[in-house]
């Protein structure tokens, strides 16, 4: 969200969530932010589940970056204007994010939805054994949005449990999300 370029492409998804997240190292857009070619990712809802809703949005918003671009002329009557923030009154723009991991393999449930706000020290998943007994219990480390999580149902140490955004005033130079 530094680069004014990557800033309105992000802007253009009107995504639910927006995360303000650097190109790892060794990644295809660290490689081309690199040689100054502006580009984004975007990934939509929870990992290995295609939510149908969710692909159609993320399109529309792919549609009008081409078109913003000039790569692809969609719907240029409808075009945003640059010098504007095509900001969705709805979408939630993190300065960064992490995901939490498990401490324990079991049965896994993930309490809270995707875009939902936990308040830190909220309950937001347990491990059980295959007797139902609770291994452990997972708390948000501090006041956050859920931006993805973990629908299976079989965990092992180690496993991702909840991708957590938080919005502070200020997007860092360098950030990694854990990936």
């Amino acid at each position: 969200m530094n680069n004014s370029i990557t800033h309105h492409m992000a802007l253009l998804q009107k995504a639910q969530i927006i995360v303000h997240n650097t190109a790892p190292d060794g990644s295809l857009r660290s490689a081309a932010m690199s040689h100054d070619i502006p580009c984004i990712t975007v990934e939509i809802g929870n990992p290995l589940k295609i939510q149908h809703d969710f692909v159609e949005d993320a399109l529309k918003g792919v549609a009008s970056t081409l078109d913003w671009l000039d790569m692809l002329p969609i719907h240029t009557e409808d075009r945003d204007d640059p010098d504007t923030e095509p900001l969705d009154r709805n979408t939630t723009v993190c300065s960064r994010s992490y995901w939490i991991f498990s401490q324990h393999g079991g049965m896994l449930t993930v309490g809270p939805p995707t875009c939902t706000w936990v308040k830190k020290g909220e309950v937001i998943a347990t491990v059980r054994n295959m007797f139902g007994d609770i291994v452990t219990k997972y708390k948000a480390p501090e006041d956050g949005i859920v931006v993805g999580k973990s629908v299976n149902p079989i965990c092992s140490t180690g496993d991702r449990i909840l991708h957590l955004g938080v919005c502070d005033d200020t997007f860092g130079k360098k950030v990694n999300d854990g990936h």
